[in-house]
């Protein structure tokens, strides 16, 4: 059984020990001189010795005191350390963003400042899923949103919209740039994100492709590892422009087939929160810093 001595005593012994006062000791944790004396022989009996010699211009601690404090203040230290880590008490805001994984690799990370926000004590905390999860039941501050319909929610602001492109390594094939054609698709692999809106069968449909039943295929849950994929040589792969515009700028990959570009039904990705959640000046600042990354996306037209 664990020999576990009074919380409160420590805490007042702690703070007692390093001010080297009972008074101040006293002011500091909002209490009396006479509840931190109190506390404090309260400990010394448990412990079986005396921790603090009383003299007449105040306090010194014994060898014992000296002793118990250094392991105290060791103790204490981790004590509060795991509970920041676990955030039950921290200066810092935590803020939970919803987003889908490929996003949050390809264009929030790079992007997001934070030295910007350690100033303004917000930490996040990151969800990476391309589910439309609640705010308030899942207790998410903002979300973005990977969707054809606008989401309903207050706040709403839309990033841009789905470019799908085709791309590959560049010693994949020795025909880049040329048309959309089935006797193309049929010498390629093509690779598939199954979590997208927009998939092959869509873009061949929309330009009047019929692909060959046996055409070769690969399918990944979501982009990244599809661009990994394409990266590798493995096939060509339908992927949003803005995930690969770094590898395209490299030449690490290259857009493979020159396709029509659907007009409808383009899905798009959404900042969204709702009126409580914006209540609070994290939330708001956090959303608004996000807001400020999509703009030079927008306008250069890398959407």
């Amino acid at each position: 059984m664990r020999s576990l001595p009074p919380l409160k005593g420590i805490i007042y012994f702690e703070a007692s020990a390093r001010l080297h006062s009972f008074k101040l000791a006293a002011e500091e944790l909002f209490v009396t001189p006479g509840a931190v004396s109190h506390q404090i022989q309260t400990l010394e009996a448990f412990i079986g010795q005396k921790l603090f010699i009383r003299q007449h211009r105040g306090i010194k601690l014994t060898n014992a005191g000296v002793r118990y404090f250094n392991r105290i203040g060791l103790i204490l230290k981790d004590l509060d350390q795991a509970t920041t880590d676990i955030g039950f008490v921290t200066k810092k805001q935590k803020i939970t963003i919803a987003i889908p994984p490929t996003l949050l690799n390809k264009w929030l990370l790079p992007r997001i400042d934070y030295a910007y926000l350690s100033e303004n004590d917000i930490s996040v905390v990151f969800i990476d899923t391309i589910e439309m999860l609640d705010l308030n039941k899942e207790n998410i501050d903002i979300s973005i949103r990977y969707s054809i319909e606008k989401p309903n929610e207050k706040y709403c602001r839309l990033l841009f919209q789905e470019q799908m492109i085709a791309v590959c390594a560049p010693d994949y094939t020795d025909k880049p740039l040329s048309y959309l054609s089935a006797e193309l698709l049929s010498t390629s692999t093509l690779i598939e994100t199954t979590n997208r809106l927009i998939q092959w069968d869509l873009i061949l449909a929309n330009n009047n492709i019929k692909l060959d039943p046996n055409q070769s295929k690969i399918y990944f849950q979501n982009s990244m590892h599809a661009i990994e994929a394409a990266i590798q040589g493995i096939g060509v792969a339908f992927i949003n422009r803005i995930f690969v515009e770094s590898y395209l700028k490299q030449g690490i990959l290259i857009e493979a087939i020159d396709m029509g570009v659907m007009q409808d039904n383009i899905p798009s990705y959404y900042l969204v929160s709702n009126y409580e959640k914006m209540q609070n000046p994290a939330t708001q600042l956090l959303y608004q810093e996000i807001e400020s990354y999509i703009n030079d996306d927008i306008v250069t037209g890398a959407v």
